[in-house]
C-alpha cells in the first residue's frame, strides 16, 4: 500500500471467519486466496495470494476504495471469477464486485458500492456476517443451482436473532453492485435471542456448519457471548 514512499494505509485487519479460496482461478500449484480487510484509510480493500499467503497483492490498485465506509468485510466469488465484496454498515450492508478484463485474472475494476439494507431490521446491522455460496438443488425441477447465503442480525431493535438470508443466482447477465443487493430472502432464523457476529463454511455431509455469537444467558447483554457451534 506504498505510493512511493508514502504509505496509503496506516492500519488494517482482515475481516475474521473464513479466507475465500477461489474456485476458478489457479495459478501454478494454487488456488488464489482472497482476504478483504479493513482499513483505518477510507474502508476496504481486498488482497489476494497466488502463492497460498506466501505473498500477497491488492485486488485492483491502490488507489481504488471499493467500498470508502465499509467496516468489517468478507469476500465470495461467482463462477466467471468476479469478487463480491460485502461489509457490515450501520442498516445493513455495502455490496461491491470486482470484474476481470480477461480470462488470466490479474487486471480488472472495482464497480460503485451499493448500500443494501433489503429485508433487514435497519437498526440491527451492525455487526460482522458471512456471505457463502453453495449448490442446492431446487426443489421445483430438482435442477442444481447457486444459492448465495448470507447472515447478519435480524433485528429488531438491535443485536437480536441472528438470520441466513439467500438468493438464487441467476447468471443470464452479469451482476452488477445494485442487482447483487437486491432479491434477497430469509432462509434461517438461528438464534432466538440476544447474537452478533457469524461464518459458516460447508461440511464433508452436505450441511453448513454455523459458528455465531449468542448471549447463553438470561440477562440480555449481561451474560456475554458464548461461542455457539450449530450444524444447519
Amino acid at each position: 500500500f506504498l505510493d512511493g514512499e508514502t504509505p496509503t494505509v496506516t492500519s488494517m485487519f482482515i475481516g475474521s471467519g473464513k479466507i475465500c479460496q477461489s474456485r476458478v482461478v489457479k495459478k501454478g500449484e494454487y488456488y488464489r486466496l482472497y482476504c478483504s480487510i479493513w482499513t483505518r484509510d477510507n474502508g476496504n480493500r481486498v488482497i489476494y495470494s497466488d502463492d497460498f499467503g506466501g505473498t500477497w497483492n491488492v485486488l485492483g490498485t491502490i488507489a481504488d476504495r471499493p467500498a470508502p465506509n465499509g467496516d468489517e468485510p468478507k469476500c465470495e466469488e461467482l463462477p466467471d471469477g468476479t469478487v463480491v465484496l460485502s461489509s457490515r454498515k450501520s442498516g445493513g450492508r455495502y455490496f461491491n464486485l470486482f470484474t476481470f478484463d480477461d480470462d488470466s485474472h490479474t487486471t480488472g475494476s472495482w464497480g460503485t458500492a451499493v448500500a443494501c439494507s433489503e429485508t433487514y431490521d435497519g437498526s440491527s446491522q451492525g455487526t460482522n456476517g458471512e456471505i457463502y455460496k453453495v449448490k442446492a438443488i431446487r426443489k421445483e425441477d430438482g435442477k442444481i443451482c447457486d444459492v448465495m447465503l448470507q447472515s447478519v442480525p435480524a433485528g429488531p431493535g438491535g443485536r437480536y436473532n441472528v438470520t441466513v438470508y439467500y438468493k438464487e443466482m441467476d447468471y443470464t447477465s452479469a451482476y452488477t453492485p445494485t442487482t447483487f443487493s437486491t432479491g434477497w430472502a430469509v432462509g434461517k432464523q438461528v438464534s432466538q435471542k440476544y447474537s452478533a457476529y457469524s461464518t459458516m463454511i460447508l461440511q464433508a455431509d452436505g450441511q453448513v456448519a454455523f459458528f455465531y455469537e449468542e448471549d447463553t444467558h438470561e440477562a440480555v447483554g449481561g451474560g456475554g457471548y458464548s461461542m455457539v457451534y450449530k450444524s444447519i
